[in-house]
């Protein structure tokens, strides 16, 4: 008996299946009215309406974010007499686009990034990718522009490719459909569960953002342990993620830690690590697997999973937990109580194809449920083992959801040779072993917290500093009343540069006694008494005192200008402090000075 469901893939933004990539006919024109100065190429880019709309049709509503074959070559594009030539996109509609670019080869002397005009700032510098194929920032055409600047003698050496251009329509009233804070309410954060195997399993899961000819969609999937315990940065996910499409999986981006650390959702997008780039290992259509090896290693600072799984043949979760990216918004979790089912009938999907009879486990969840962006996401049993992924079914909440999973079991023997199954690449060793337990990428014992204090010279606390830490891990933390910050599990083998900043507020505590007291100093009629004091004098924040510093401290305080030109409301000695190697056991203790700029008497309110 063969049962037809109607199905929607369980992903986003994918073009159109059995279509070619839109192309588009490539304009390229100069405009001298830009600027005056400088010779400005618009790169105009059409395509014909007729040929969207059947890409639109054949998509039966999935499209996010189109793609566009243009193949532009450096050396088809306008240069400048001088040495700087800005190139502007018009698609002839509002959009967010991103290029794609092969091939980049930067000349010595020359530059190439994308400057966005309203934040006046580069967004983008094609100059420091580490690679020469990549995708490079959304960014909207109306405001940001790439320029390219050469050497003397005006000779553009450079060499790239835009391969692709990939944009998604907007407007001033479009509702963002898609991303952080799209999903369904009735999925739980992941965080909301907060035992110590829910912790474990729901770290192997990331969001996967999927890189076709034909356009961007989006899925989920899940680090998979293997026998040797090595941690193999191998994925899992959905087959029908890339079917019918031309999957560009050395442009896929693999998002870590995309998820609220708190059951309540999170006002603000959280920070994530991303890496770049895999390469096909194996898959499957018939229990709908997709294995692929990430192409660097998992850095040792994050705080991954590899999953453990049970293949056992005739097991069924009497409980079952689906941890994913709904949408592709934040990590969250669906369970269902009640045991799941070998489903015993082939299934007919609606892009043409059907799965073969016992290849999935067919549940309802009574938590939470599923929708696009979801597939892919992992399938955990009641004792934590990985036993599948999430294939499709109806999309929605607990009323409404349907969900078939395809069964890691059948995924493992599934094929005739090692691109066809799992058993080869998660038993390279071929010890047999129906189960094996999950494994953390960090070590519990390598595990710390490294707690911060900022104080003014007084040893009062300073409140609303930016601490900002680079290295193993990127991300910012504001100083609480106390003037404290933590960084709470980090790995103690990771290098982390940690960075105040302070910038509010500039004439707080500034009156014209600190004035005075510069100018005396400068006189040697009552000089310093402390370090602290010549930093706080250093208005123009040039390492030396005089008659400029109290120039620039007299205008601030008369409100002829609102900061300081160059140098931030507050200092910190040190500036910046480089921990790595940290000791097992205690936390790490760092503390750093803020010095008010311009307060020389101690007046400076820190709380503000």
């Amino acid at each position: 008996m063969r049962l037809s469901i109607r199905y929607v893939f369980l992903f986003l933004g994918i073009s159109l299946v059995g279509l070619q990539p839109l192309s588009a006919q490539l304009y390229t024109t100069v405009d001298h009215s830009i600027s005056t100065r400088e010779a400005s190429s618009l790169i105009t880019i059409r395509w014909s309406a007729e040929e969207e709309r059947k890409w639109h049709d054949a998509n039966d509503g999935r499209l996010d974010i189109i793609g566009l074959r243009t193949n532009i070559h450096a050396e088809e594009l306008k240069k400048s007499k001088s040495n700087i030539t800005t190139y502007s996109f018009d698609l002839g509609r509002e959009a967010s686009i991103e290029l794609m670019m092969r091939g980049l080869v930067v000349a010595p002397g020359e530059e190439l990034y994308l400057y966005d005009s309203n934040k006046d700032s580069v967004i983008f510098d094609l100059g420091r990718r580490l690679t020469n194929s990549f995708l490079s920032a959304a960014f909207d055409p109306s405001t940001t522009v790439l320029v390219w600047k050469c050497g003397d003698g005006f000779q553009y050496k450079s060499q790239f490719v835009i391969e692709q251009l990939y944009f998604q329509p907007v407007s001033p009233a479009r509702v963002l459909d898609i991303g952080f804070g799209t999903a369904f309410a009735c999925h739980p954060n992941a965080a909301c569960k907060q035992d110590s195997m829910m912790k474990l399993i729901s770290s192997s899961t990331v969001r996967i953002k999927l890189v076709m000819q034909e356009g961007i969609g989006w899925c989920s999937g899940s680090f998979v342990n293997n026998t040797r315990n090595d941690k193999t940065p191998y994925l899992l996910t959905a087959f029908h993620c890339q079917y019918n499409f031309t999957p560009l999986y050395d442009m896929w981006r693999f998002d870590f830690q995309y998820a609220s650390t708190a059951c309540t959702n999170p006002v603000s997008e959280p920070q994530y690590f991303s890496l770049t780039g895999c390469s096909l290992i194996a898959s499957g259509q018939e229990s709908d697997f997709l294995l692929v090896l990430l192409e660097d290693q998992i850095p040792i600072n994050q705080e991954v999973t590899f999953a453990g799984w049970d293949r056992d043949d005739t097991a069924k979760p009497d409980t079952s937990y689906l941890i994913h990216h709904p949408n592709a918004d934040i990590r969250k979790i669906s369970t269902c109580i009640n045991p799941a089912t070998i489903h015993p009938n082939q299934i007919g999907w609606t892009e043409g194809y059907t799965t073969p009879a016992h290849h999935h486990f067919r549940l309802k969840f009574t938590e939470g449920g599923h929708e696009p962006g979801s597939s892919g996401g992992p399938l955990f049993n009641q004792d934590g083992y990985l036993v599948g992924q999430l294939h499709g079914g109806t999309a929605g909440c607990e009323a409404t959801n349907n969900a078939y999973i395809g069964r890691l079991a059948k995924s493992w023997n599934l094929g005739v040779t090692p691109q066809g199954r799992l058993r080869d690449w998660l038993d390279p060793d071929q010890t047999g072993q129906v189960r094996i337990p999950s494994i953390r990428n960090i070590n519990a014992a390598d595990i710390t917290d490294i707690h911060g204090l900022v104080t003014d010279p007084e040893g009062n606390p300073v409140k609303n500093v930016m601490v900002k830490v680079t290295g193993s891990i990127d991300k910012s933390i504001v100083t609480s009343d106390d003037g404290t910050f933590n960084l709470i599990g980090v790995n103690r083998n990771g290098q982390y540069t940690v960075t105040p900043e302070k910038k509010d507020n500039p004439t707080n505590g500034l009156n014209a006694l600190d004035l005075v007291a510069i100018q005396k100093h400068l006189l040697g009629k009552d000089t310093f008494d402390f370090e602290w004091q010549f930093i706080a004098a250093d208005a123009t924040n040039n390492n030396e005192l005089s008659v400029g510093d109290i120039v620039v401290l007299l205008r601030l305080l008369l409100g002829k200008i609102q900061v300081l030109p160059s140098s931030p409301s507050w200092r910190f000695d040190p500036p910046q402090m480089t921990i790595s190697a940290l000791p097992q056991g205690e936390p790490t203790e760092v503390q750093f000075m803020g010095i008010k700029i311009g307060d020389l008497n101690g007046t400076a309110d820190p709380k503000k």
